[in-house]
């Protein structure tokens, strides 16, 4: 057993695995490309770690390729995995099937495993699960759901710039400079922090 940036358990015992699912995750959280080739570097090693086709299947999503997301988040519950991971994959299964539902299952989620970054990211910003909800109130609505994440993220670059995204997007410039700011401090190549 191994674990993610976040502390996060994972089923896979390689640390060549581990150490290309996690390149993988920051490409993803950094809307930057090369997901895909580091989750795929990682299933090479370790062709039945269930996170790295979940991962997979969200970084094809991201790059509109539907039907080969699909196939990975297909290949991801085949498996038999620990409770984290199999909530994990049901968030991206739910994402290609129920918007809604996704998002009832994130907040289920992040309320056991809050860092869980790949899938508390599924909530944030404009095309997330509560940008694209419809809502009226979606920016405090998303706000809110980073404010009670907060606790558990300390200084990380992911965090940092969709958290200040969207204070700033309430008006809370000051607090979300500074946030901002150590974003792209941390992580130059930050597509969101570079956005906010």
């Amino acid at each position: 057993m191994s674990n993610d940036r976040y502390g996060n358990d994972l089923s896979t015992t390689s640390a060549t695995a581990r150490d290309a699912y996690v390149e993988g995750c920051d490409l993803v959280l950094s809307q930057w490309d090369g997901g895909v080739a580091a989750f795929d570097r990682a299933l090479v090693v370790d062709p039945d770690f269930p996170l790295a086709h979940a991962g997979r299947a969200r970084a094809l999503q991201l790059a509109s390729d539907v039907a080969g997301a699909r196939a990975a988040i297909a290949a991801a519950k085949t498996y038999d995995m620990p409770e984290r991971e199999a909530s994990h994959v049901e968030v991206f299964d739910l994402m290609m099937s129920s918007p809604t539902d996704a998002l009832a299952h994130v907040r289920q989620h992040v309320s056991r495993w809050p860092t869980d970054a790949l899938v508390a990211a599924t909530g944030t910003n404009i095309a997330g699960l509560i940008g694209i909800s419809g809502r009226a109130d979606r920016e405090r609505v998303q706000l809110d759901f980073l404010a009670d994440l907060a606790p558990h993220y300390g200084d990380d670059w992911w965090f940092n710039g969709h958290y200040g995204m969207a204070l700033s997007e309430l008006g809370f410039r000051d607090q979300a400079r500074a946030l901002i700011e150590r974003s792209l401090l941390d992580r130059p190549g930050n597509a969101g922090g570079a956005h906010a």
